[in-house]
């Protein structure tokens, strides 16, 4: 995980180069995340204890045990969570 867009460019560049292997990455262009972000009204702290507290709360545990986001797929034309990450051009943008 990286946050602020120096800490982004160094992850990215250790993935490339085969540094660092693993099953997902994240990062984040404000320090801090978006709740650290230039636009935030809270400190960051407080933001990201608000956060994690709306997450504890959370009915769902993850996206896909959400059956609002599997609706969401089907309504996309997916039929389940891979064929979504399986269908390539679905990311992919053409300027």
């Amino acid at each position: 995980q990286a946050d602020g867009v120096v800490n982004c460019k160094a992850m990215v560049n250790e993935l490339v180069s085969g540094q660092v292997t693993a099953n997902f990455f994240e990062g984040m262009g404000c320090v801090g995340g978006c709740v650290g972000g230039p636009k935030s009204i809270l400190d960051k702290d407080i933001a990201k204890d608000n956060v994690n507290t709306y997450g504890e709360k959370a009915i769902y545990p993850t996206p896909i045990d959400n059956p609002y986001v599997i609706e969401l797929l089907h309504r996309l034309g997916f039929d389940t969570p891979e064929s979504l990450v399986e269908d390539n051009k679905f990311f992919t943008r053409k300027f």
